[in-house]
Formats: C-alpha cells, structure tokens, sequence
C-alpha cells in the first residue's frame, strides 16, 4: 500500500463514519396538551362594591381611594349632607372618574355610581311616566 492510500484510507475512515447512522435509543413521544384559553382578569375574583353615605366633603377622598383599587363606588346622598356639599362632593367624584377613564350615573335623585374604567354598567332604559314607577306605568 502506498502512502497515498493510507493516507486517504485513513480520511474516509474520519469523516465517513458509519456508526453515526445508527441510533440506540428512540424519540421520546411527548403528551400534547390542549391550549388553555386566556381568562379575563376579573373572573379570579368577585366583583367588589363600595357603597358611601357621605357625612362631609372630606369623605370624598375614601371614594376617590376606592376608584383607584378599581372599585365601583355607589354614593348615597340623602339629607346626611346639606345641598351645596354635595354639589361639591359630586363635583369631587366627577373629575376623579375622569381621571379614571370611568364612568359616573345618577341612578336617582339621591344615588350615583361612579364606575373605574375596567367596569361596564348595563341597565334598563325604563321611561319616567311623570313620577310613576315604570313597572306601574303602561305597558311598553
């Protein structure tokens, strides 16, 4: 044999080896597992209300902390506070549902609703028969 083909015998047997086509062990077959749909962050936990009897202006501010955690605020004012607190409460509650992107209702004379952004307030669009009760009134 020549140097020549020893040599190049030697190479094939380098960079052709036959063992790597051969293989021991197989493929490991992993269980396929459905894909979990996203969940809405709300569904984790009930929906929680404040609900406000204002004694003084100064009470606004538990209802503005209460917004910011995401709350609805239900605020009832009745004869616990004089007409111009209240103006000035409502007033109060206002800009701070605007800087919430919420939203504000006036449910009745004396009830509102102040609603952060990530809550939606559905309810029926009932027609006031001149201070009769719609569910009193005639039929629609």
């Amino acid at each position: 044999m020549s140097f020549w083909e020893t040599g190049m015998g030697w190479l094939k047997k380098q960079f052709n080896d036959q063992d790597e086509d051969v293989y021991d062990t197989q493929a490991e077959e992993r269980e396929i597992l459905p894909e979990a749909g996203a969940l809405p962050a709300r569904s984790l936990r009930p929906l929680e209300v404040v609900i406000m009897v204002p004694g003084t202006y100064a009470d606004a501010r538990h209802g503005v902390d209460a917004l910011e955690k995401g709350l609805a605020v239900i605020v009832v004012l009745n004869d616990s506070v004089d007409d111009e607190t209240a103006s000035r409460f409502v007033d109060f509650m206002s800009g701070a549902v605007y800087l919430a992107h919420g939203s504000i209702e006036l449910l009745n004379d004396d009830v509102l609703i102040c609603l952060p952004e990530t809550v939606r307030l559905d309810k029926d669009r009932l027609t006031d028969f001149q201070g009769i009760p719609a569910w009193k009134g005639p039929n629609l």
